[in-house]
């Protein structure tokens, strides 16, 4: 499951600041994934705009049923803001997504499912600080969003099986992946002699590096593979495309692993490929 990228900025003390939380995590959540729709419709990819449209309507949904709760709950003065800033939760802004030269339905839904797990956790650990009747609430918010977990993996399975039928997906290895490592770090390299980026450029250099070291140990204690949508064979030397499957496989990796030490490496193997493809894109790095 996936780990909260932060932890709760505070703790709560009453119903009101409950509801006020919820709400707002509950509408930024609709922010995301509609201006997500709008950015792609702008790119013409409607079908993805489309789903994107159906993931605001389940959050707005959501939203409905916690101002219901509220109005239901006698007495209850609801702040108008948040007691605290609401955590980050997705892994990617609406622009990066729309940019995507590798999304897929698969992909919005896995994006959809981090979300949720994500807000699970949160609900989670705001429970285990609070006492009375907002640990009760914040117990039920987490129920809730476990459910939406199970919801949309389904959708999510259902996407997979269908990418899997229209393009060519192939059985990656850790030590495939630590190759796809390697040869970024070398695509890298050479644009670094051709740029005036050096010094940044150097970095990812090293971190490519790192990344195949690292898989590579793995690979030597654990025979752990993962199917995933591969990248068309005009990308394979294109370092943004290269940047962006390394991050979604480590993504999979983390959802799909049993393995507890490639579990961990792998959301830390995710962590850095992230920044890293934001990187190359900010440098717009070919």
């Amino acid at each position: 499951m996936s780990s909260l990228k932060s932890e709760p900025a505070g703790h709560l003390h009453s119903m009101g600041e409950f509801f006020a939380l919820a709400r707002a995590m509950e509408a930024d959540a609709v922010r995301h994934y509609t201006e997500t729709a709008n950015a792609l419709r702008k790119q013409n990819s409607l079908p993805l705009a489309y789903i994107f449209d159906l993931l605001a309507k389940f959050e707005r949904d959501h939203v409905d049923r916690v101002a219901e709760w509220a109005a239901d709950h006698k007495g209850t003065a609801v702040a108008t803001e948040s007691p605290w800033p609401i955590p980050e939760s997705f892994d990617v802004s609406p622009e990066e997504i729309a940019q995507s030269s590798l999304m897929t339905p698969y992909r919005a839904f896995a994006i959809a499912v981090r979300y949720e797990e994500r807000s699970f956790m949160f609900w989670t650990y705001v429970a285990a600080h609070a006492d009375g009747e907002v640990r009760q609430a914040a117990e039920r918010m987490a129920r809730e969003q476990l459910e939406h977990v199970s919801l949309l993996r389904q959708e999510r399975r259902l996407s997979f099986h269908s990418n899997r039928r229209a393009a060519k997906a192939e059985v990656a290895t850790l030590g495939t992946l630590a190759a796809t490592e390697r040869r970024l770090a070398l695509l890298i390299e050479d644009r670094d002699n051709r740029t005036t980026n050096g010094s940044a450029l150097q970095h990812f250099v090293a971190v490519s590096r790192d990344a195949a070291t690292k898989l590579e140990a793995l690979e030597s204690i654990t025979q752990q593979k993962l199917s995933i949508v591969g990248l068309p064979s005009d990308r394979n030397e294109d370092i943004v495309a290269l940047s962006e499957y390394l991050a979604d496989a480590y993504l999979h990796l983390a959802e799909s692993s049993r393995h507890e030490r490639v579990l961990i490496a792998a959301q830390e193997l995710a962590t850095g490929a992230i920044d890293r493809l934001a990187a190359m894109k900010s440098m717009k790095v070919a």
